[in-house]
């Protein structure tokens, strides 16, 4: 796998997770009614499991690279 596919897949993940945590703070801590806060509730979530998808996604490509077990002996 390419590094810059890696690099893209960390990337992403990270601002989602870190996007997830900026909108829970809105959810929690300002004065909204409760329309808004469903509102970024909604969005908190969809940043939090597009972060969690991310990450699956990025040791799933990681460890099917890896994988020794996959690799057939070669023989001499």
């Amino acid at each position: 796998m390419q590094d810059r596919v890696v690099m893209i897949k960390m990337v992403v993940s990270a601002l989602a997770g870190f996007l997830a945590f900026v909108t829970a703070m809105f959810t929690t801590m300002l004065d909204l009614s409760i329309f808004w806060r469903n509102i970024w509730l909604g969005i908190c979530l969809v940043f939090f499991v597009t972060s969690l998808i991310g990450v699956f996604f990025l040791c799933g490509d990681l460890n099917s690279e890896h994988n020794p077990e996959s690799e057939t002996p070669k023989e001499h």
